[in-house]
C-alpha cells in the first residue's frame, strides 16, 4: 500500500515523538536513579561506623563467624535493605549476612573503598555488590584491634530484597508514567499534526491538483502557467521549476510550429522551382512525340538537348534537397586536418576555369603567404566555396572578374577567406534572407544551368558545422563579397 506525503509525514514525526518521549523516560530515569544513590549513601554515610562502635564485636576485631552471623542477622531484621559483609584490608570477604551460596564473589576491588570513599570523593560512589555483578552504593568503616585495621565493616545499601520489591514497584510506576505519557503525548501529536500538516501539505495539494489540471489541457494551445496562493519556500521553488518546463514545452511547441511553417513554405517554393524543368521536359518530349515524324534529325537532337538538360537540372535540384535534409538531420560528422588553403583555391580555380572561360570572367587569386595553412574539414570546405564561385559566375557578367582572397586576421588567429565579385550586387533589402532556403531573389539569374537558390543555405549550414559564420555585403567598387574565417594553424 503507497503511502501519502500526509501519511509519510505523520508516521515519520509519530516515530520521531516517540523516540524523543521514550528517550526522555530513560534518562529522567538514569537521572533520578544517580540523585537517590546519592542521597542514599549520603544519609548512610556513617551506618557503617555507628555500628562497629557500637557493637563490641566489632569494636576488638573478633571475627568470629558464628556469632557475626547472628549478630548480622538481628541488624537485618532491624534494617532489611542493607547487606553486611567483613572484608579483610585485600577485600577478601571473610564473613556476610546472606545465606549460603547467594554471594558470587570472594574479593571486592579496594580501589573504590580506600581511595574514593575514605578519601571524602563525591558521592554516589559505587563498589562490586558481592551478591550480583553489579555495582551498589555502600557505607564503609575500618575494623581496629590495637591501633591495626584487620578489616573492614562493608555495607551494601539497597540489597538484593529491597532490589526485587523495589524493581516491582517501580515496573508498575513506569508503566503507568509511560502509559499517561504517551496518551498525552499521542493526543497532543494527532493534535499538532491536524493543524500544522494541514498548512504544510496543502500548497503541495494545490500544485498536485494544478499539475494534473494540465493533461486536461489542449495541447493545441500553449500550456498555462501555474499559480499558487501560498507562499511556501519548497513548494515556490518546485513551482518555479514545474513553470519552467511548462514555458520550455511551450518554446519546443511553438518552435515546432514555426519548423513546420517554414517546411511547408519551403516545400511550396521548391514545387514552383521544380515544376519549370519538369513542365520543360515534358513538353519537349510531348512534341517528340506528336511530331517526331515531321522533325528533321538535328531538330530531334536538339529536342533531346532540352530535355537531357531539364532532366540534369531536376537531378541536381534533389541533390540539393538531400543535401539540405542531410545538413538539418544533425547527424553530420566533421574530420578535421591541416593543409595548405592555397592548395585548395587553385584547385578550384582549375576545376571552375571552363566555365568562367565561356563568359570570359577573369578567376584571380590573390594570397600573400602560399605556406597559410588552416585546419577544416577539407570536403565541406571545397563544397562551400564551390557554391559561392558558382554563385558568383552566375551573377557576375561577361568579361567579368572574381577575386578569391586568403589573409590572415591582425587581430585573431584566423584566415579570413571572401569571394568577391563584380556582379550587380545585392539589394540591401535581400542581404538579410540570401542564406534563406525559402527565399530567392528578384536578381536571381537563370543561365544555361538553371539553379534552384539552395547554394547559399547549404554553404551557410556547412559553415556552421565548420565553427564559422558567413557574411555577405556589397563591395565599394560593386559587386557582392561573402567572407568567413578558419582557425589558421
Amino acid at each position: 500500500m503507497k503511502l501519502s506525503l500526509y501519511q509519510k509525514l505523520s508516521v515519520t514525526l509519530l516515530s520521531i515523538f516517540l523516540l524523543i518521549v521514550v528517550s526522555f523516560v530513560y534518562v529522567t530515569r538514569a537521572l533520578e536513579s544517580i540523585s537517590r544513590d546519592k542521597a542514599e549513601q549520603a544519609l548512610h554515610q556513617s551506618l557503617a561506623t555507628h555500628l562497629v562502635g557500637d557493637n563490641p564485636l566489632l569494636k576488638k576485631g573478633i571475627h568470629d563467624s558464628k556469632a557475626l552471623e547472628n549478630l548480622f542477622h538481628s541488624m537485618m531484621i532491624l534494617g532489611p535493605n542493607f547487606e553486611f559483609y567483613v572484608i579483610d584490608p585485600k577485600g577478601h570477604i571473610l564473613s556476610y549476612s546472606a545465606k549460603p551460596g547467594e554471594v558470587v564473589r570472594k574479593k571486592i576491588d579496594m580501589q573504590p573503598l580506600l581511595n574514593e570513599y575514605l578519601q571524602g570523593a563525591a558521592f554516589p560512589i559505587y563498589a562490586d555488590d558481592p551478591r550480583s555483578d553489579q555495582q551498589k552504593i555502600f557505607s564503609l568503616a575500618p575494623i581496629v584491634e590495637n591501633d591495626q585495621v584487620k578489616g573492614y565493616l562493608f555495607v551494601i545499601i539497597g540489597g538484593k530484597i529491597y532490589d526485587s520489591i523495589f524493581a516491582g514497584v517501580r515496573s508498575n510506576e513506569s508503566i503507568q508514567v509511560i502509559g499517561v505519557i504517551g496518551a498525552t503525548s499521542l493526543l497532543f501529536l494527532l493534535l499538532i499534526l491536524l493543524v500544522s500538516f494541514h498548512f504544510f501539505v496543502s500548497p503541495l495539494k494545490q500544485l498536485t491538483q494544478q499539475v494534473n489540471s494540465l493533461r486536461e489541457t489542449d495541447f493545441d494551445n500553449e500550456l498555462p502557467r501555474i499559480e499558487t496562493k501560498t507562499s511556501s519556500g519548497e513548494v515556490e521553488a518546485l513551482t518555479l521549476v514545474f513553470n519552467q518546463l511548462i514555458d520550455k514545452v511551450n518554446q519546443q511547441f511553438n518552435l515546432l510550429e514555426k519548423v513546420d511553417g517554414e517546411r511547408r513554405e519551403l516545400l511550396a517554393h521548391l514545387s514552383h522551382d521544380l515544376r519549370t524543368p519538369l513542365a520543360s521536359l515534358q513538353g519537349f518530349l510531348e512534341t517528340i512525340q506528336i511530331r517526331r515524324a515531321k522533325l528533321t534529325t538535328d531538330e530531334i537532337e536538339r529536342y533531346v538537348g532540352f530535355c537531357l538538360k531539364s532532366a540534369k537540372s531536376i537531378n541536381g535540384f534533389v541533390d540539393q534537397i538531400f543535401e539540405l535534409a542531410h545538413l538539418e538531420s544533425g547527424h553530420v560528422t566533421v574530420t578535421l586536418e591541416t593543409f595548405p588553403i592555397a592548395e585548395l583555391l587553385y584547385d578550384l580555380k582549375d576545376k571552375l576555369s571552363q566555365k568562367a572561360d565561356k563568359k570570359s570572367i577573369q578567376l584571380v587569386i590573390d594570397i600573400a603567404d602560399d605556406s597559410l595553412r588552416v585546419t577544416t574539414d577539407i570536403a565541406k570546405l571545397e563544397r562551400v566555396l564551390t557554391n559561392l564561385l558558382e554563385n558568383a559566375l552566375r551573377h557576375t557578367p561577361n568579361k567579368g572578374k572574381i577575386i578569391l582572397r586568403a589573409q590572415k586576421a591582425d587581430s585573431s588567429q584566423q584566415v579570413i577567406i571572401s569571394i568577391q565579385d563584380t556582379g550587380e550586387g545585392i539589394a540591401e533589402e535581400d542581404i538579410p534572407f540570401i542564406f534563406d532556403a525559402r527565399y530567392r531573389g528578384d536578381k536571381a539569374v537563370d543561365d544555361d544551368q538553371r539553379h534552384i537558390g539552395l547554394g547559399l543555405t547549404i554553404s551557410k549550414k556547412l559553415i556552421a558545422l565548420l565553427g564559422s559564420d558567413i557574411r555577405a555585403s556589397n563591395h565599394s567598387a560593386g559587386g557582392a563579397i561573402f567572407r568567413f574565417g578558419l582557425p589558421f594553424s
